[in-house]
């Protein structure tokens, strides 16, 4: 650590290397117990206090209500900035006004805040079927889908169809109560449905794929 975190006391460092050898060797941050246990703490309120005073000084940030959120703010890092966006397990008719209770959540995943903003509207979703194999999507891949969006023709959609959770392109119809949406390939033998039948759960803004 730098001579320029010499206003920290011995104990605030020592939990701020404890972050950051965390980060470096697990990819993800510690959580308030994790950090209790490396530096030795046994009270999770002595951490949160040291937590708070590291936050107020200007060398961590924190998101409200989200376990992991810990992220260094060091104008010296070799890091990239990123965020962590909830990876939730499934879409369903019982779940879909409330995707994001902790019940539905598996994790959180760092990925680069350059290409998704401070990702609040985001979440990442396993691909559902391979219904836009042709166009380079495919079953399991992982989905980056924004809760905020404004819908163009030809852009792809997560929607909920009955108890079908699908990817489609979304088209405009004629006929303001209806809606186009197309597959590579159509399973359901269907494209164009009526508005109130579909949930659209968001736009596909990126992708994470194997080769």
């Amino acid at each position: 650590m730098s001579s320029d975190f010499d206003f920290l006391t011995a104990k605030q460092k020592k939990v701020y290397m404890v972050i950051e050898s965390f980060i470096k060797s697990k990819g993800i941050p510690p959580t308030v117990r994790e950090i209790g246990e490396l530096v030795g703490e046994k009270t999770p309120g002595a951490v949160q206090g040291i937590l708070n005073r590291l936050e107020q000084k200007g060398v961590i940030k924190r998101e409200v209500g989200m376990a992991r959120s810990i992220q260094l703010v060091n104008n010296n890092s070799q890091y990239a900035p990123h965020v962590y966006l909830p990876k939730i397990k499934k879409v369903s008719q019982r779940n879909v006004n409330d995707l994001l209770n902790i019940y539905n959540i598996i994790n959180y995943v760092p990925v680069p805040s350059s290409l998704f903003g401070e990702g609040g509207d985001c979440f990442i979703i396993d691909c559902p079927d391979n219904s836009l194999l042709e166009s380079g999507i495919k079953y399991n891949d992982m989905l980056v889908i924004s809760r905020n969006y404004e819908l163009k023709d030809g852009d792809i959609v997560l929607m909920l169809y009955e108890t079908h959770v699908l990817l489609r392109y979304y088209n405009h119809h004629e006929n303001p109560d209806l809606i186009v949406l197309k597959a590579d390939s159509e399973l359901l033998g269907k494209e164009v449905f009526n508005r109130n039948e579909v949930t659209i759960i968001g736009k596909l803004v990126g992708k994470y794929t194997k080769y």
